[in-house]
């Protein structure tokens, strides 16, 4: 079977398809189709195979639309079939307003548009297991990163005297291999630039370094450091997520 020529017989028949539509059903249609193709097939196999040979079985059919039309002109579309009748607008199928006895959703689906209320809600219900995979997923694949991100939340709350542990969730972000470099440098050094202006901002008095750095850290640097480790968790964590996505759409693709 010589590919061009298949190729030829498969565009007429797309066409003949496409001048078919609003004519007949989708049942109609294939059945047309088939006899039509039935009727190509057996021209072809009465000679060569070749696109002269298809061109000219082809022309003599005449174009798609005059083939249609010459088959089916006249023909009265069946408007009792559910094909042939335009769908619903989409907003036909929302639930009535509370006053007519729908749900209460609030003043905000009062504001929203035709259909975005169920929208707004199927985004919701679809989200939430999708939000639960993800994060299951994160804490399966990437155990060490989250036990750093952890570590780093640990460190926010100052009055917990629990910010030794930074030291080691900056350590499991050094060692990451899912941030880059740049990430790793903002992870690690945000914390202790937040700590170092959280020192600086320490108005004790002291005579000597050492004893102003032990003065000032365990009272406005840990507080430095709980606010520089927040905001380097806010920039680690989409990264982390987007890690995630993307081997979820690799794995799906395989």
């Amino acid at each position: 079977m010589n590919q061009r020529s298949e190729q030829m017989v498969l565009d007429y028949l797309s066409e003949v398809g496409m001048a078919l539509y609003g004519r007949m059903t989708a049942k109609e249609r294939t059945v047309y189709l088939t006899r039509l193709r039935s009727k190509i097939d057996e021209r072809r196999a009465a000679g060569p195979d070749d696109v002269g040979t298809v061109r000219g079985i082809l022309r003599s059919f005449g174009s798609p639309q005059d083939l249609v039309e010459r088959d089916c002109g006249g023909q009265d579309l069946d408007l009792e079939d559910d094909e042939l009748i335009p769908p619903k607008p989409q907003h036909a199928h929302r639930p009535p307003p509370p006053w007519r006895g729908g749900p209460n959703r609030g003043f905000m689906a009062l504001l929203e548009g035709p259909g975005q209320t169920d929208m707004s809600l199927h985004r919701k219900k679809a989200g939430r297991p999708r939000a639960l995979r993800e994060a299951a997923l994160v804490a399966r694949t990437h155990p060490a990163e989250v036990i750093a991100i952890t570590l780093l939340l640990l460190a926010v709350p100052w009055w917990w005297n629990l910010a030794f542990v930074w030291v080691l969730g900056a350590v499991l972000i050094v060692l990451s291999q899912v941030w880059n470099a740049v990430e790793k440098w903002f992870g690690v050094g945000l914390p202790l630039v937040g700590c170092v202006l959280g020192m600086a901002f320490w108005n004790g008095e002291t005579k000597f370094l050492d004893q102003y750095i032990q003065e000032s850290l365990p009272t406005t640097g840990v507080i430095g450091l709980g606010l520089g480790s927040l905001v380097s968790v806010l920039h680690l964590v989409p990264r982390l997520l987007r890690s995630v996505r993307t081997q979820e759409i690799r794995d799906d693709g395989q």
